[in-house]
């Protein structure tokens, strides 16, 4: 009797790992690509400084193919050296269901003595009445 509560707690703490989300995160240099991989979401993107502009070109592909996400949208917030933030932008996607992959871009302004070392992304959207609600830091 023992022997079989042992082996249920076994089994149950082994099931417990597999559902701990996985997160792949890269480690590239900066202005070099960069991608970001979730159970829900996959993202890549390039950035790019020209003169007093921060560019940043992407795409983020919905990786539950048996959802549809809605009112998807992605933050860009710049950090600088000690992580203050010196710029932040919102994009939009449309349209509003995602369920493939959808490319984004965007251009945030920066002053000539902003110097951004770091990028903190944060997506939201929707499933249905559910919302949810992800972040993630990376090099430019």
């Amino acid at each position: 009797m023992v022997r079989n509560y042992f082996f249920a707690a076994v089994f149950f703490l082994s099931l417990s790992a597999c559902a701990v989300p996985q997160k792949q995160l890269d480690s590239n240099a900066a202005y070099s690509s960069h991608q970001y991989t979730s159970s829900d979401m996959a993202i890549s993107w390039k950035t790019e400084k020209v003169d007093n502009v921060l560019h940043i070109n992407g795409t983020v592909t919905n990786t539950r193919t048996n959802y549809v996400y809605d009112n998807l949208e992605i933050d860009a917030t710049l950090l600088d050296p000690q992580g203050k933030v010196i710029a932040k932008q919102t994009y939009n996607f449309t349209p509003l269901k995602l369920k493939g992959t959808e490319p984004f871009k965007m251009a945030i302004p920066l002053e000539s003595s902003m110097q951004p070392e770091r990028i903190k992304f944060n997506y939201r959207y929707g499933i249905d009445e559910d919302r949810f609600s992800v972040k993630f830091e990376s090099r430019l």
